[in-house]
């Protein structure tokens, strides 16, 4: 994964939001002092070991920043009722996604648009504690900086490659919540084995996930090792293996491109697609190769949608396998 990924999630997200926009709250059942007394006082101090060396926070921090170019921290921050003061986006939107509409208040979180880097002032200006940034593609550019301003805590190997599961779980430890972690999994876990149990039939069926972004190419997820395949092949369906591989030679992305002589190569049990702009659809399914495609469980999607699955979270996983439900339930 690492920058191979951000190149295939680039592809697949084309010049559209990764999904991940404005966001800060944490208000659904818990307030900042019932945060804040959540909070296990005995956690602290605690040290994270990153790529970039250990950071030790000394206590509970109450003025936090999160810095990402997907919403992996923001997201397990706010799933564990604390409220960061700034998010410094690099998805290329400050709008709030469909996953986090009353999860988050953007007058209590400041947005700000950090698509072409994160000036160390504006985050300096804010008084931080803790800067999450376990989500922050170019940290190692960045982080020399932002850990002067406060205790910095970085991807632990490489960008890209933890699991929703372990950006939860680190999210915890800086925050001292490390008792409400596996709450926050478990639930999230449950809403995957609920899905999965509701399509029995979907045991065994292929799928393909791909978006037209491109005039004359559609990017489709290739590789087994990409969370989003990761996440549907949970729900029992696997991989087309008409796909799986054709990103094996793009510098190891893990998404594949088909040019239109090859667009039949998308036919699967389920096929999900979205695209970004309506004549880039129309082109797509006008091409004659794509009438098996269409002739089948054909689920067109929006871009918000695909973005959300490449980085599956713990508010996003609930609402993207929701989005899908209507092309599991064709699966028979």
């Amino acid at each position: 994964m690492s920058r191979k990924r951000v190149l295939g999630a680039l592809l697949l997200a084309g010049a559209v939001s990764f999904g991940v926009a404005a966001c800060g709250d944490v208000q659904d059942s818990s307030s900042s002092a019932a945060s804040a007394a959540a909070t296990d006082p005995a956690a602290f101090p605690t040290t994270i070991t990153h790529k970039f060396g250990t950071t030790t926070i000394e206590k509970a921090p109450s003025r936090v920043v999160v810095i990402g170019t997907s919403s992996d921290d923001l997201d397990a921050a706010l799933a564990l009722g604390v409220t960061p003061v700034a998010f410094f986006t690099k998805s290329g939107s400050t709008s709030v996604p469909g996953y986090l509409q009353g999860k988050l208040d953007p007058a209590k979180t400041k947005i700000v648009d950090a698509a072409n880097g994160v000036n160390a002032e504006e985050v300096g200006a804010l008084t931080p504690d803790l800067i999450l940034a376990t989500a922050d593609y170019g940290l190692d550019q960045e982080y020399a900086n932002l850990s002067k301003i406060a205790p910095t805590v970085g991807y632990a190997t490489e960008w890209g490659a933890q699991t929703w599961r372990e950006h939860v779980q680190v999210a915890a430890k800086a925050l001292g919540k490390s008792t409400q972690a596996q709450n926050v999994i478990t639930t999230t876990q449950s809403t995957i084995d609920k899905v999965k149990a509701d399509y029995p039939k979907a045991a065994g069926k292929t799928f393909t996930a791909s978006v037209g972004n491109t005039p004359g190419k559609i990017f489709t997820l290739a590789s087994e090792k990409d969370f989003a395949v990761q996440l549907i092949q949970s729900l029992g369906l696997k991989l087309s293996p008409a796909v799986a591989g054709l990103g094996q030679n793009d510098s190891g992305s893990p998404t594949g491109s088909l040019t239109p002589e090859q667009y039949d190569k998308l036919a699967a049990d389920l096929v999900l697609i979205a695209f970004t702009s309506p004549d880039l659809q129309q082109a797509f399914e006008s091409n004659q190769l794509v009438t098996n495609v269409k002739s089948g469980n054909y689920l067109v999607t929006d871009m918000e949608t695909i973005s959300a699955l490449r980085y599956p979270t713990v508010y996003d996983i609930p609402w993207v396998l929701d989005k899908l439900r209507p092309g599991l339930a064709k699966l028979s």
